[in-house]
């Protein structure tokens, strides 16, 4: 279940400032991948995005970002008394909305597509999957060309993607 201080937080950073600048981004990001099972401990994942911004007002931006991120660190799982590990890739397409200025918050929706592999035992299976998904976060600018950002990106029904980047702007 999400923390309401955790769907609070992009909107009280959203209190200071302007608009962000227009333009093209890149960015770099890393986080844990967290299946809701028990039987499954965290994947470490990291990845980049490209993104392009659009200011609406002074307070408000819209931009649109792709996102491709892979596991650099396997997750562990455990079923039916066989151990085993896991990994995730995924690619991603996002409208977001940003509000605020130096400190921001952020709120995504698009479609992602996933890549997830198994294997225990010498046996190993994989699957793929597409659909919505969306997230929320904020971010410190830095300067005109670096933001740092941490977001939490609900990628399926039972996963989350909890991340922290960098984004600089040209």
């Amino acid at each position: 279940m999400l923390n309401k201080n955790i769907l609070a937080a992009p909107l009280l950073l959203a209190l200071g400032g302007g608009a962000h600048a227009e333009g093209l981004y890149l960015g770099a990001k890393a986080g844990l991948v967290s299946v809701d099972d028990s039987a499954f401990d965290d994947a470490l994942n990291a990845g980049v995005l490209i993104g392009y911004e659009l200011p609406a007002n002074d307070r408000l931006s819209w931009a649109l970002e792709a996102e491709l991120t892979t596991s650099v660190a396997d997750g562990d799982f455990q079923a039916f008394g066989v151990k085993g590990d896991w990994n995730i890739d995924t690619q991603a397409l996002y409208g977001v909305m940003k509000f605020g200025d130096s400190l921001y918050g952020k709120v995504k929706l698009g479609v992602l597509r996933e890549d997830v592999s198994a294997s225990a035992g010498g046996v190993s299976a994989d699957e793929s999957d597409s659909g919505l998904a969306w997230g929320l976060g904020g971010g410190v600018r830095v300067n005109d060309y670096l933001d740092v950002e941490a977001e939490y990106s609900q990628i399926e029904s039972d996963a989350a993607f909890i991340s922290v980047g960098v984004n600089y702007h040209f």
